[in-house]
């Protein structure tokens, strides 16, 4: 066999096993119900009601935020010092980066070759009801962030674990609970934002340079070896340098991106009042689907979920990194990040894959093929441009993925550069291993490893939503934002 066929032999038999055992599920009317996903759509519906449904009047001033069109008076009340080493918009790059990228271009693909046209609607329900989530465990990564001695902060779902449960009835599993999301974090950096990031790649490389007559068809690992190089000397250089790299990259790739979706649209012009209604129908009625409306909706949770990290705590990790005094602006902030990932990018690939017909050319699971052959429905050399776009996307997804996992590896095993490029090695050794497996072990592994974030993190955000609301009720009073609503909660 050659070098990717032992690769893949070795490791997707693990990969499958790990994501039978963590997709743990119950059957309801025929359809299986996994314990995680149905976990993360009760989290994102009950801190959408328990906010005010913030995600609609928070919207605004989020976005007044992000653009420095609304200025704090610093006057009122005690001013925290600041702590952090990057700015709003480089921590929002970054954690938009970290998902919007393959995580939406293969997975939304993924998502309608196995659930057909339906599956876009539920993940634009879902993408509005991450937000709320996604401001709550934000809000609790800031305030409960931790000062290193050199200066440097570090936060995320590990601390506000330690420091908020402490005094309460778990304060004794508290320690505990940390350190079970470190391990899985680190698991599902190297998992879903590692592995399945390469492998998408490493298809689209081989799809424009011959397919199965490519030098990569069964030579992945030759440029796996060249993005982890890549990699290696840019997270060498810290958040600094991933947030200075992704604030120029991101907001081009994903205009770009989106502009290349609306060309893809416009060209089939004739076809949107058809694939508009097509998309609703399925939705509730899905013929690609067993299961009917309950089980697409499910799949449309957990391909939006996963893409946009709702509920993981992942996003916290480089929120907690921002130069601020404020929790409760970045809380607002981020709730941009799953508007922009699920809604705007991850929509954008489902629906080109939808108005183009391309779906209708494949038989199972396809992943960034897929969006291929839907861009390849305008001329020939826009899957060069998919590709070009794609690689921007990938290196700035494992970036990011690099950050979260060094923060999780430090808090295990202690901060200093020795222990930080230990991680770093393995994290782009690793890069080589996902060019050279199957698409379906990687989904797999990769939606399993990320999704189980969500349990230690949400116990702790369960847990603390209280502080969540009291923070969020004292901010809108102070600066006459939502008053009205923030009085009612």
């Amino acid at each position: 066999m050659n070098i990717d066929a032992v690769i893949d032999s070795a490791l997707a038999p693990i990969a499958d096993k790990v994501s039978g055992f963590i997709f743990s599920y119950v059957t309801i009317g025929g359809v299986k119900v996994e314990f995680l996903v149905a976990l993360l759509i009760f989290a994102a519906v009950f801190f959408t009601i328990r906010t005010g449904f913030i995600g609609i009047w928070g919207f605004r001033h989020a976005v007044k935020l992000i653009t420095n069109k609304y200025k704090h008076d610093n006057k009122i009340g005690y001013q925290r010092k600041k702590k952090g080493d990057i700015s709003s918009f480089q921590a929002l790059s970054a954690t938009i980066s970290a998902s919007a990228g393959i995580g939406n271009v293969a997975g939304s693909a993924a998502a309608v070759s196995l659930g057909g046209p339906g599956v876009i609607f539920w993940m634009v329900i879902a993408g509005f009801f991450s937000m709320a989530l996604k401001f709550s465990e934000v809000l609790l990564g800031v305030k409960f962030r931790h000062a290193n001695p050199d200066g440097t902060v570090s936060g995320g779902p590990m601390y506000y674990i330690l420091a908020g449960l402490r005094g309460k009835y778990s304060s004794k599993f508290a320690p505990y609970l940390a350190k079970i999301y470190a391990i899985c974090c680190i698991f599902a950096m190297i998992g879903g934002w590692n592995l399945f990031q390469i492998n998408a790649m490493t298809a689209q490389f081989t799809e424009i340079t011959g397919g199965n007559s490519s030098i990569f068809a069964d030579n992945g690992w030759i440029l796996g070896t060249i993005v982890a190089l890549i990699t290696w000397f840019t997270i060498i250089g810290g958040i600094k340098a991933i947030g200075k790299f992704t604030s120029k990259v991101t907001p081009v790739m994903c205009t770009l991106y989106v502009a290349s979706a609306f060309l893809v649209c416009i060209l089939n012009l004739h076809h949107l009042p058809h694939t508009i209604v097509l998309i609703i129908k399925e939705a509730f009625s899905p013929k690609a689907m067993a299961g009917g409306a309950f089980a697409c909706m499910l799949w449309g949770f957990r391909r939006a979920m996963f893409a946009n990290e709702s509920g993981l705590g992942t996003a916290p990790i480089a929120f907690s990194a921002v130069n601020t005094n404020k929790p409760v602006v970045q809380a607002f902030i981020s709730m941009l990040q799953p508007f922009v990932d699920t809604v705007i990018v991850g929509v954008s690939t489902a629906f080109v894959i939808v108005v183009s017909g391309a779906y209708l050319t494949v038989d199972g699971i396809a992943g960034i093929e897929l969006t291929s052959k839907a861009f390849g429905t305008i001329c020939a050399w826009f899957p060069i441009l998919l590709t070009a776009m794609a690689s921007c996307f990938v290196l700035s997804t494992m970036l990011c993925g690099s950050y979260y996992g060094v923060k999780a590896w430090n808090f295990l095993f202690g901060e200093g550069k020795a222990k930080t490029r230990t991680f770093q090695a393995i994290y782009c050794i690793c890069i080589i291993a996902g060019s050279a497996m199957n698409f379906q072990s990687i989904i797999n592994l990769s939606d399993a490893v990320t999704l189980f974030l969500a349990v230690p993190n949400l116990i702790a955000v369960f847990a603390l939503s209280g502080i969540v609301i009291k923070e969020l009720k004292r901010y809108c009073n102070r600066y006459e934002i939502g008053i009205n609503i923030a009085n009612k909660l």
